[in-house]
């Protein structure tokens, strides 16, 4: 833990075990508070840092700690815990804004729309396409935060979209203090203007955050984790708002829209005017592995590499993935080809080795399927008929096509032995934002 005092400020969680006598006497001068690390609630014991339900029939003849937040370091119910300040000054600037570039009509429309819920203080869900242009469209709202001396975390619950928003970001308000926590970092947090995070690192926040931007809303692991959803609400400050992103919203948020307690925005196009790439169904009457790579399969990628055009296959197993990966390699020896998947070590440095086209076929799970952006790639699922493949999921896989300007019209391919319900709604859904996109 630092000893710089400015560093632990801005509605910080800290277990005092982790702080000196002396920093928790400085920190008070500054106005923390010092609270129990546990509470109780309707006669049960709740963690104060991630307020979940803590089980203490599962502890016998030792101490009670929290399991639900204990990535963040074990917390006894009889700890401490110090809440600091989030009373932050940050520099004025009229101009924050570095990024010269221009919203679409649509693009401006919904902008406004998100400005006109912050000034109400009210809480806007975005629905847009993939490749519409999200990031883009939040950035006059953090231009209004930043002038107004306030303080916005724009997080996701996958670590792969915070690698991709933070240098866009941090060149769209290259004056401003940004900061970029995820569990795979060794970052020393200080409290910045922009934080780009983890959703999972807001349990470590109290009421520290005058706007909060949650992208892909719906995706694992944040959709349905109670933990989370809470971790949100409590790091957002009472006068302040979220604002929610996605291009398949889950059910409950939609809701909330139907009781008119959030606002919402529609985007059904993609910011270049392009339609979303409507993915060719290819029956495979035997397995993906029949003859170690099926003949039309292999064909599919053998065109790919004689075109010199790059490509990412996604499986819905890791298990599949590598024994696919070392038949490719043998099949196609002289092509670059990477994995990836959650219990990948080295996850960030080959996916931005494959981002600077230093590999031609990138393989990975539904850790991809979201989120991230490459230029000019032909999109392949293997097994799209599996379980692991939703309707969301397929759709997002289908969005990581044709995304680029200049290469619109990228192809995705999806092959099964099965027709399945979710391979039938993807296709059906695509059609139908495409449909809703260009009629007037």
């Amino acid at each position: 833990m630092t000893n710089n005092i400015e560093e632990l400020s801005g509605g910080r969680i800290i277990n005092t075990s982790l702080l000196s006598n002396q920093q928790i006497s400085q920190l008070k001068k500054r106005g923390a508070q010092v609270v129990p690390a546990s509470q109780t609630k309707d006669g049960k014991t709740v963690c104060r840092r991630c307020l979940s339900v803590i089980k203490t029939d599962l502890f016998v003849d030792q101490k009670v700690y929290c399991r639900n937040c204990l990535n963040f370091g074990k917390l006894l119910t009889d700890d401490k815990l110090v809440i600091t300040t989030s009373n932050l000054k940050f520099p004025i600037q009229q101009n924050p804004m570095s990024w010269t570039g221009q919203l679409t009509d649509l693009q401006q429309k919904v902008s406004l729309e998100l400005l006109a819920a912050y000034a109400n203080k009210s809480d806007h869900l975005i629905w847009a396409v993939t490749g519409a242009g999200k990031t883009e469209i939040i950035f006059p709202l953090i231009e209004k935060v930043i002038q107004a001396g306030k303080r916005i975390a724009i997080c996701s619950p996958r670590i792969d979209v915070c690698l991709e928003l933070h240098p866009r970001i941090q060149a769209a308000f290259s004056r401003t203090s940004i900061g970029l926590f995820h569990g795979k970092t060794d970052q020393q947090y200080f409290p910045c203007q922009i934080m780009v995070a983890t959703v999972h690192q807001l349990v470590r926040f109290e009421a520290a955050f005058d706007v909060l931007v949650i992208d892909e809303v719906d995706s694992f692991p944040l959709a349905g984790d109670e933990m989370l959803e809470r971790a949100i609400a409590k790091a957002k400050k009472k006068s302040g708002s979220i604002v929610y992103l996605s291009a398949t919203p889950p059910v409950e948020l939609l809701h909330r829209v139907n009781r008119s307690e959030i606002s919402i925005s529609k985007l059904h196009r993609r910011f270049h005017g392009h339609p979303l790439p409507e993915p060719h169904c290819h029956l495979l009457f035997k397995a993906s592995d029949f003859w170690k790579i099926n003949p039309r399969l292999k064909h599919r990628i053998s065109n790919i590499v004689k075109n010199h055009q790059r490509a990412m296959i996604f499986f819905p197993r890791i298990s599949a993935l590598l024994r696919f990966e070392q038949k490719l390699k043998r099949a196609f020896p002289k092509v670059s080809i990477v994995s990836v998947s959650s219990k990948d070590g080295q996850r960030i440095e080959k996916v931005q080795q494959f981002r600077d086209e230093q590999a031609s076929i990138i393989l990975t799970t539904t850790i991809l399927e979201r989120g991230v952006t490459f230029h000019k790639i032909t999109v392949i699922v293997i097994d799209a008929d599996a379980r692991e493949f939703s309707k969301t999921a397929l759709i997002q896989i289908a969005g990581r096509a044709g995304r680029a300007k200049d290469h619109p019209n990228d192809e995705v391919h999806f092959y099964y032995q099965y027709y399945t319900r979710s391979v039938q709604q993807a296709c059906r859904e695509i059609k139908e934002i495409n449909r809703q996109a260009f009629t007037k």
